[in-house]
């Protein structure tokens, strides 16, 4: 956040005082401290992230848009802080959050772009088993409702398009499986069988 109040005055868009001068936001914010460290060892650990291409994409293109609302946000809290005092602006205030908002989630999908790995989803040998990207189809066994999904990582899970993630009770059970196992995936609803129909 201070980095963004900071660029907001570089380029001479914030409140400006009596005198004239820009006014320097960046002291009106409280930044929490945290008393964590992470040794130099932890952060080159730092797990890699398998991503699809249209994933990868996706997320360039919000990486995109959001930096380009920065001069946007800018001209907000510029408005908003010449409307009274910085201390007591309800606006700005609200200028600031969104602005923080931002700027936390730029962070999060560079960070996340940073560590990422597309992957080839074009390799023969991902239609045998169940990785990152694959598409497959199965059963509910109690049920015998049939389901396809694609399975994907964390940052591009979407029930809605039904790609789940990885990480989610069925996602981590059919990973490195084949067409016609049976895996058990522990859900909310209790523990459901389901058989692989098909992957591709």
């Amino acid at each position: 956040m201070r980095k963004f109040l900071s660029f907001v005055r570089n380029k001479g868009l914030g409140p400006e005082d009596k005198n004239g001068k820009q006014v320097n936001l960046a002291h009106h914010v409280r930044v929490r401290r945290t008393r964590v460290r992470q040794t130099r060892a932890a952060v080159q650990e730092e797990k890699l992230i398998e991503l699809t291409a249209e994933g990868h994409e996706q997320l360039m293109n919000e990486l995109e848009n959001l930096k380009s609302q920065r001069s946007h946000l800018a001209l907000e809290i510029q408005r908003a802080a010449a409307d009274k005092d910085v201390r007591e602006n309800a606006p700005l205030e609200a200028a600031r959050e969104e602005a923080g908002r931002v700027e936390s989630r730029i962070r999060e999908i560079e960070s996340t772009l940073g560590n990422a790995v597309v992957i080839d989803q074009n390799d023969p040998t991902r239609s045998q088993i169940v990785k990152l990207g694959t598409v497959v189809e199965v059963q509910d066994i109690s049920s015998e409702r049939e389901f396809k999904y694609t399975v994907v990582s964390a940052s591009e899970a979407n029930p809605l398009e039904f790609k789940i993630s990885d990480a989610s009770p069925l996602g981590k059970v059919l990973l490195g499986r084949a067409a016609g196992h049976e895996v058990v995936a522990d859900t909310p609803r209790g523990n459901v069988t389901y058989k692989i129909i098909s992957i591709s």
